[in-house]
């Protein structure tokens, strides 16, 4: 039997890496990576302009479900819906880098459930404060979007194990700031928790950052070895 030649073993040895690192969708990684950016730009911009817009909230007390309620309130729905976007498209770039397998791919599906939600929580304006509306769901929805970030930001750190282990810590430690500063949320009082909320919604504003500038950078070839 003829040996297999040693440039051929090697190349089937490292065939596993080799074909996550090869940029297959140059045009679609760039595009998900500039929509994931331009979400996570447009939300930050609408949570300071309906700020702005509504001085009785503020960014000490006044929550993000405040400046998303009122007259005013599609300054921020259609930042959330902005966001919602992005964080579909990046779901759609990590489905197609595809680090891992079965968790890479819940965890990319989960992702689009978190975007799905962050639109259904714009949309829908009823918190139970006693204003005329319908079924109270805006708690339930948050909680579930919540727990559904923390999956898909866990689910994905076990596929860049393997391949990027610094964008696994990255993923790990936006997990624990998440989960750990909707905890202080829960328990702050009223006089700073719009702050610990906004402090809670940029680590997910971060990460969707991150993760589109990789894509971004996967689209020109390369992979940076840290999210910034």
């Amino acid at each position: 039997m003829k040996p297999e030649p040693a440039s051929r073993a090697s190349d089937t040895a490292s065939h596993g890496k080799s074909a996550h690192d090869d940029p297959s969708h140059p045009k679609l990684f760039y595009w998900c990576g500039v929509i994931g950016i331009l979400g996570c730009v447009i939300v930050v911009i609408a949570n300071f302009a309906a700020v702005i817009a509504l001085p009785n909230v503020g960014l000490l007390e006044g929550t993000i479900s405040d400046t998303a309620a009122g007259r005013m309130a599609w300054i921020m729905d259609y930042g959330l819906y902005a966001f919602a976007v992005g964080m579909a498209a990046g779901s759609i770039g990590l489905r197609r880098l595809h680090y891992g397998h079965l968790s890479w791919s819940i965890g990319s599906w989960v992702m689009v459930l978190v975007a799905l939600l962050i639109i259904v929580i714009g949309a829908y304006n009823e918190y139970g404060d006693n204003d005329t509306g319908g079924l109270v769901i805006h708690f339930p929805l948050v909680v579930t979007m919540a727990l559904a970030f923390t999956a898909t930001a866990l689910l994905t750190a076990h596929g860049f194990y393997r391949y990027e282990r610094r964008w696994f810590w990255f993923n790990i430690v936006c997990a624990v700031l998440w989960v750990g500063g909707a905890t202080i949320f829960w328990f702050s009082p009223t006089s700073i928790d719009g702050l610990i909320e906004r402090a809670v919604g940029f680590v997910c504003v971060a990460w969707l950052f991150a993760l589109s500038k990789l894509l971004i950078d996967r689209s020109r070839g390369r992979m940076r070895t840290l999210p910034f």
